[in-house]
């Protein structure tokens, strides 16, 4: 199993992750087929929730979502 971001308080990440989609014209579908490419498990709800804050996300997603975006692991950290 791998470990979690907490976001519970401040839900940068999800906000963050949904800008870096959106500014590369992505839709969420498809970023979800590319993170199951990589091996990561995860299901539309669970990516929504993530971006909503609602969910927290693996290390290994972010990990994945780097490659696809084509961003420093920081990207997911700035502030709004």
């Amino acid at each position: 199993m791998s470990e979690r971001i907490t976001q519970s308080k401040n839900p940068i990440i999800g906000s963050n992750i949904r800008r870096l989609r959106k500014e590369r014209g992505l839709k969420a579908v498809h970023v979800i087929a590319r993170l199951q490419l990589e091996n990561v498990n995860v299901t539309t709800g669970i990516f929504s929730k993530v971006e909503n804050g609602l969910n927290n996300p693996t290390v290994d997603m972010l990990i994945a979502l780097t490659k696809i975006f084509g961003c420093d692991f920081n990207e997911f950290f700035k502030p709004l």
